[in-house]
């Protein structure tokens, strides 16, 4: 195989990228090169070059953002996407069982199994983990402009908009029937986390040709409190405020003008409805091969 490593120098610190790209010189046995992202956007244009190029497999380094920009200019290509985490969640390297240990992360590389996912796509973008609307929408949004990165930051966030949180309403269309929310949040998974082992969908399989819609209704804070302890042992199934079911297609139409959206923790505003579904077996991906 012939790799290339798209590297986000922003993700993590300086040296963070300096060990990692030692690691790739240490340990990858075959040919490589080695590229960095410089703005927005900009590891979409780069995979995208490489893919045209028939790379056997383009290697996201950074967390779930760059991924994101790296996996959209491989769907449906022959190149496989690689991954070594580097962000601050690691939702969907977590998700696939990539090691977040660096070495190990990179070593994989030498012995990948290909394996083929679905992918899903809301309204023109797609997502490889999980897209969604609420409350988790508004605190990424807030988290991203907050300077810090980590639980501690996320989870302090959390708090403080919760208790000021206006609760939107949501109107969730299938198969042309209306179901009415005002929830939480409303989240749309491929896979099962959104990180640091938060796990929405812990029933969720990036291979089964279906998105887990996932709903969390609106609920006192002391109960919120609670059930955070549910996401991150992979039992928030269990709370009696979750509601899920298995879903090709959606269409949320939102109550209010405007609001955020994320698509793997990155936050948009939207203005119009959200058509959601799943574009099944079509990105490849290295992973562990037992």
């Amino acid at each position: 195989m012939n790799f290339v490593f798209i590297i986000n120098p922003h993700s993590g610190k300086g040296k963070k990228a300096e060990k990692i790209i030692r690691l790739i010189k240490e340990n990858i046995i075959s040919p490589y090169e080695i590229v960095f992202t410089e703005y927005s956007g900009h590891a979409t244009e780069l995979a995208e070059k490489f893919a045209k190029k028939n790379t056997d497999a383009v290697v996201a380094v950074g967390g779930d953002g760059t991924i994101n920009e790296v996996a959209r200019a491989l769907v449906k290509s022959g190149s496989a996407l690689g991954i070594i985490p580097a962000g601050s969640g690691n939702g969907f390297a977590r998700s696939l069982h990539i090691p977040l240990d660096t070495v190990k992360a990179v070593r994989l590389l030498n012995e990948p199994y290909i394996k083929t996912i679905d992918c899903g796509k809301i309204n023109d973008k797609y997502f490889f983990g999980i897209c969604g609307v609420g409350f988790d929408a508004l605190v990424g949004a807030r988290f991203q402009h907050f300077g810090k990165r980590g639980p501690l930051p996320y989870f302090y966030i959390g708090v403080k908009e919760y208790i000021k949180y206006n609760f939107e309403a949501f109107s969730v269309e299938e198969n042309g029937i209306n179901t009415e929310y005002q929830p939480l949040l409303i989240a749309v998974a491929n896979t099962s986390e959104y990180g640091n082992g938060a796990s929405i969908a812990p029933q969720a399989d990036p291979a089964d040709g279906m998105l887990d819609l996932c709903v969390i209704d609106r609920m006192k804070i002391i109960h919120a409190l609670k059930d955070v302890r549910l996401l991150f042992n992979e039992k928030i199934n269990k709370s009696p405020f979750y509601v899920h079911r298995r879903i090709k297609s959606i269409v949320i139409h939102r109550k209010s003008k405007q609001g955020y959206y994320h698509v793997d923790g990155e936050p948009f505003i939207d203005e119009g409805d959200l058509k959601i579904s799943i574009v099944p077996s079509s990105l490849k991906v290295c992973v562990h091969g037992n």
